[in-house]
C-alpha cells in the first residue's frame, strides 16, 4: 500500500529500544513512557509511539476501556498515542510504577527491571518512536493497540529474525548504533500499521477503502505526507 508507507514515512519518525525488563510471576506494572525516557536517542519529540517486543514467555495486556489482551513470546505490541498501559502475569493484582523499577545499564548500556515473584518468566524488550508533530490525523485513526505476530504472515521471517538479532545486540552489550534500531522499529510499526489497514472491511474503515483505490490512495498519501501544504 504505497499511500499508506507515504504518510508513515513523512511523520520522519525517530526512536529506538530503551529497555530490557524480565519478570517472574507474580508481577503487575503500570507504564506510559516518558519524554526523558527518549533523551539518549533523540530530542524529546511531541509525539510518541510506545512498543513492547516478548521475547519469552507470556503477559496480559491492560488498557483503560479495553479488555486485557493476551500477548505471547515473538509478538509486538503497539500503543500509537503512547497509551498509559498494564502489564502483568495475570489479572487482578495491583500494578507498580516502572519509572520506579527502572536501573540503570552498566557501562551505560540499556536500563533494565528486574521484577516479580521469582516464577514464570517474561522477558520484554521496550521501546518508542518518536516525531515533532504533536497531532497526526492518520495516527489519531489508530486503534489503542496493535498486535503484531512476528509468526504470522508472509514477513514473519525478518520480523523475527531482525528483532532477535537486536535482543543478541543489546543482551551482549553491542548495540552501538541506535539509529539502526530506530530503523528496525520503524519498519515494524510500519508492517503493524499495514496488517491493520489490510485486515479491515472496506465497509468499516473508509481510510481503508481509499488506501485501495490507486487514485485516491495516492491522493491520501500525498495529503497526509505534506500536511502544511495549503
Amino acid at each position: 500500500m504505497d499511500a499508506l508507507l507515504d504518510i508513515v514515512r513523512a511523520m520522519r519518525l525517530t526512536g529506538g529500544v530503551f529497555l530490557e525488563a524480565e519478570f517472574t510471576a507474580p508481577w503487575c506494572i503500570s507504564s506510559k513512557i516518558a519524554p526523558e525516557d527518549c533523551r539518549p536517542f533523540t530530542p524529546e519529540p511531541r509525539h510518541i509511539i510506545g512498543f513492547h517486543y516478548i521475547t519469552a514467555g507470556r503477559c496480559l495486556l491492560k488498557v483503560d476501556g479495553q479488555k486485557p489482551m493476551v500477548v505471547e513470546r515473538g509478538q509486538l505490541i503497539v500503543l500509537p498515542r503512547n497509551d498509559e498501559h498494564v502489564l502483568a502475569s495475570t489479572s487482578n493484582l495491583r500494578p507498580v510504577n516502572s519509572h520506579h523499577l527502572i536501573q540503570p545499564g552498566p557501562d551505560g548500556g540499556l536500563a533494565r527491571i528486574v521484577y516479580g515473584g521469582g516464577g514464570e518468566p517474561t522477558q520484554i524488550l521496550c521501546g518508542f518512536l518518536g516525531s515533532d508533530v504533536p497531532y497526526n490525523a492518520f495516527i489519531a485513526l489508530l486503534p489503542n493497540v496493535l498486535k503484531l505476530d512476528a509468526a504470522d504472515g508472509a514477513s514473519a521471517t525478518w520480523i523475527e529474525s531482525n528483532f532477535r538479532f537486536a535482543a543478541r545486540e543489546l543482551a551482549g552489550g553491542r548495540a552501538h548504533s541506535p539509529a539502526i534500531l530506530a530503523k528496525l522499529a520503524e519498519l515494524l510499526f510500519m508492517e503493524a500499521v499495514r496488517r491493520y489497514f489490510t485486515s479491515q472491511p472496506p465497509l468499516d474503515s473508509s481510510l481503508a477503502a481509499g488506501m485501495r483505490d490507486p487514485i485516491v490512495g495516492r491522493a491520501l498519501g500525498l495529503i497526509h505526507g505534506q500536511i502544511a501544504r495549503h
